[in-house]
């Protein structure tokens, strides 16, 4: 370290800390099990209720589903037809909840739907609606505006986001010149995407490891064995076990919740595993004809009662997000990208917009994840309840199972676990979460004045304009702990195409719990969105 440059403050995520605390006192009031983004909300949600809570994940945090999914924080317009009201009423309130408290990482985008008629479905859709028909196409201009009206009006007064329009005529061939001569019209919506899922869940962990007393985070630790209300664990970067007592468990272990559930003697079956592949295309054509919308289209099926609705947005650069394909999974470590996804993807985008040019388009990535739905006895993956549901098990300790649900759901998944926990233990909760900002959101800048006031403070401390505009932009507040690291270790950029410093790197690795680089790439960075592939070499 240079002289006269401060040290970056002591790491909140310390694991050496936190393992001689357990090692100390290993008795906890909860323990979850899972390190994804409903885990990483449950465990902050207990720790703000002032319990001493441990959360253990057998690999990266974020690693599993709360990754691999679209990036948008969405209300579900489309499971208005299904008549899932309660549902889309808690994604479009939770959706704004997420801008609100996470700033930095979930931002407004525009989605817009293509719309092949006026009046299809007019007569379907309500028929839908109330469970009285079969799903169907994509419907009309007519029946999507008044879909269109009660979406936004299920967001109540306090909605954050732009609201919906039809586009037709003129004004769609100005505002979506590449919709316009194919489709009748188009709708737009006010959605949000989520820049870094993954960076939330991190932020998420360290809020609770700050608020709990003594409370613990652990990456790369297994759950290996139960006996009564104590839980072995395995840490695999060192293959020690460690022991701890727990007088509740939360399962929140996403697609490998039923592995879970019978280590504790459960041999209920809670979880239908659904594997969903996004492509990563390099496609400088497609990337400036989207520009900033995100389009969702149907696929190429020819029946329309079996068609499903696709995404396709750029990422950054000539980067661009196309998913996702579906297929029912019973072994999530098995999921991965097939051929078939691939073609089923790029002709399904061909025939959406035809006027790409294939040839010119390359996957340079993959994107699988397996999203734990709600077991059903149906065998249509489309047909299945995207909510979520709390199971309590008690043989004899509570295991609380937390299955289902959309990401853009999380906060309220984790209250209801973390409710059903505060039950079984006779406490009340203390706290709510749902204006509590997350992270880097905390403090955020709301007006120009503020955020120009920020960014001086940031320059001043020896970092140059441009980097503290994008160390603002990507961890909130938390910039300010960032620029430290910068200021301490170094600003050099370690890959090619990217702007990761090795000062961020060390920052991952010593505040943020990073061990190898696939952690630093994909879930502490946005750095795998430009280099060529994860075989990439950082330059220490």
């Amino acid at each position: 370290m240079a002289d006269g440059v401060v040290a970056p403050p002591a790491p909140i995520l310390d694991r050496e800390r936190m393992r001689a605390e357990v090692l100390a006192d290993s008795d906890f009031d909860a323990v979850v099990i899972g390190g994804g983004i409903t885990g990483a909300g449950t465990f902050r949600d207990l720790c703000l209720q002032g319990l001493r809570v441990l959360l253990v994940e057998r690999d990266d945090f974020a690693s599993g589903a709360s990754g691999a999914l679209t990036r948008i924080a969405h209300g579900g317009f489309r499971y208005l037809e299904r008549g899932e009201i309660g549902l889309v009423r808690d994604s479009v309130v939770e959706r704004d909840r997420l801008v609100n408290n996470a700033p930095h990482a979930v931002q407004p985008i525009t989605v817009v739907l293509p719309l092949s008629s006026w009046l299809g479905g007019l007569v379907a859709a309500p028929l839908r609606f109330l469970k009285l028909a079969p799903k169907g196409g994509m419907p009309g201009i007519v029946p999507m505006a008044l879909g269109r009206w009660l979406y936004d009006a299920l967001a109540g007064v306090s909605h954050a986001l732009p609201r919906g329009r039809i586009w037709t005529g003129a004004a769609l061939a100005r505002r979506f010149p590449y919709l316009a001569g194919r489709f009748a019209g188009a709708l737009s919506l006010g959605e949000a995407r989520i820049l870094m899922p993954e960076r939330v869940a991190i932020e998420l962990i360290e809020d609770g490891v700050a608020a709990g007393e003594r409370s613990a985070a652990f990456n790369y630790c297994a759950l290996v064995g139960v006996e009564g209300d104590r839980l072995r664990l395995r840490d695999r970067l060192t293959d020690q076990e460690l022991e701890v007592t727990a007088r509740v468990v939360v399962n929140a272990a996403g697609a490998h919740a039923d592995k879970v559930a019978a280590l504790f003697g459960i041999s209920e079956r809670i979880t239908g595993g659904v594997a969903g592949t996004h492509l990563i295309l390099e496609a400088p054509d497609l990337a400036a004809t989207l520009g900033e919308d995100l389009l969702f289209f149907e696929d190429s099926t020819p029946d329309p009662a079996h068609r499903r609705l696709l995404v396709c947005y750029r990422l950054s650069g000539d980067r661009v997000l196309l998913g996702t394909t579906e297929s029912a999974c019973d072994d999530p470590d098995e999921a991965v990208a097939t051929a078939d996804d691939e073609t089923y993807l790029l002709r399904a985008l061909t025939t959406a917009l035809p006027s790409v040019d294939i040839e010119s388009v390359r996957i340079v990535g993959h994107m699988v994840g397996v999203r734990p739905l709600v077991r059903s006895a149906s065998h249509s993956l489309a047909s299945r309840s995207r909510d979520h549901a709390v199971f309590v098990h008690r043989q004899p300790l509570p295991v609380i199972s937390i299955v289902g649900g959309k990401w853009t759901t999380f906060r309220r998944m984790a209250e209801d676990a973390s409710d059903a926990v505060l039950r079984e233990l006779g406490q009340d909760r203390t706290l709510s979460t749902r204006d509590l900002p997350i992270g880097g959101g905390k403090g955020f800048p709301r007006e120009d004045a503020e955020r120009r006031a920020l960014l001086a403070e940031i320059v001043a401390g020896g970092v140059e304009s441009a980097m503290a505009e994008r160390l603002l932009a990507t961890y909130g507040t938390r910039a300010r702990i960032v620029s430290s690291w910068i200021r301490a270790v170094g600003g050099k950029k370690v890959l090619d195409g990217s702007n990761l410093t090795i000062g961020e790197v060390a920052f991952f690795r010593a505040a943020e719990m990073a061990i190898s680089q696939e952690d630093i790439l994909r879930r502490r960075s946005d750095a795998w969105q430009a280099v060529g592939s994860l075989d990439s070499q950082i330059r220490d």
